[in-house]
């Protein structure tokens, strides 16, 4: 039961940024130039492993880094 009530302040504490426009979770790192590639060795069946490795974050506090596999 605390489990529920833990579930509900936490998604009461989300709506009130989302009403002011404010995003919730990390910044997203993804580009137009990322998503076109990514999805260009997609359609060459590669992994995503493979293809995160083979891409790199360009602005950012994560800048220089490869992006995380996960779908």
């Amino acid at each position: 039961m605390e489990r529920g009530y833990i579930r509900d302040r936490t998604l009461e504490g989300h709506e009130s940024p989302r009403k002011r426009g404010k995003t919730i979770g990390g910044a997203g790192v993804t580009e137009g130039h990322m998503l076109s590639m990514t999805l260009h060795l997609r359609g060459q069946e590669m992994s995503l492993r493979d293809i995160a490795a083979q891409l790199v974050i360009t602005t950012g506090r994560k800048k220089g880094r490869h992006p995380s596999p996960r779908p």
